[in-house]
C-alpha cells in the first residue's frame, strides 16, 4: 500500500461509518461509528485482523515484507483459511488480548496478542514486530502468554494446519 492509499484509510476510518465496497460487492465497514481512532497503519492492521478481513489486511500490509518467513500473498492465504474456519463456525469477531512470547529459544519477551473468537473461544497466537508504528512482521507463537487470560480458550487454530492447494 502506498502512503496516499494509507493516508486515504486513515482519513475514512476516523469518519466513522464508511463503507468500503470490495471489487466483488462484498462491503467492509470501516470502523463502525467511528469508535476507534485509528492513527498508525499498525492500529489499523489489528482492528482488521480482530475482524477477520483479509482484504484489508491485504491492502494495508506491504508486499515487500515477509510475514511468518512467508510471502505476504501466501501468509494471507494461510490466514484467510483461519479466518474461514473460525466464520464457519460463527465467530464473527477477535476479542484481542495482550501478552508475549515465553520461550527464551525464540522470540523471548515479543509483544503479541492472543485473539479469540467471540462465540467459540477458539484461538490464534501472533506476535506483532511494529517498528515506528508500521507492521514489519507477524508470525505465530506456539508458547505465549497472555497478560490477563480470558477466561476459558477452546481449540488453538494455527496457519500450518491449514495446506494450501497449490
Amino acid at each position: 500500500m502506498n502512503a496516499k492509499q494509507n493516508e486515504l484509510i486513515k482519513q475514512l476510518a476516523q469518519m466513522g461509518d464508511v463503507i468500503y465496497i470490495n471489487q466483488d460487492g462484498s462491503r467492509i465497514i470501516l470502523n463502525e461509528e467511528g469508535r476507534e481512532s485509528l492513527n498508525t497503519q499498525a492500529e489499523t492492521v489489528l482492528y482488521f485482523f480482530q475482524r477477520l478481513d483479509i482484504d484489508m489486511l491485504n491492502l494495508l500490509l506491504d508486499d515487500a515484507n515477509t510475514y511468518q518467513d512467508f510471502e505476504k500473498k501466501v501468509f494471507l492465504k494461510k490466514l484467510d483459511y483461519v479466518f474461514d474456519d473460525l466464520l464457519q463456525v460463527g465467530n464473527t469477531y477477535l476479542n484481542r488480548y495482550d501478552g508475549f512470547c515465553n520461550s527464551e529459544e525464540c522470540n523471548f519477551k515479543c509483544k503479541g496478542y492472543s485473539f479469540v473468537g467471540n462465540v467459540t473461544n477458539d484461538y490464534v497466537d501472533f506476535i506483532f514486530d511494529v517498528r515506528d508504528n508500521r507492521v514489519f512482521d507477524m508470525y505465530e507463537c506456539s508458547q505465549f502468554r497472555c497478560d490477563s487470560p480470558p477466561y476459558e480458550v477452546k481449540r488453538h487454530l494455527s496457519i500450518d494446519d491449514f495446506e494450501l492447494p497449490f
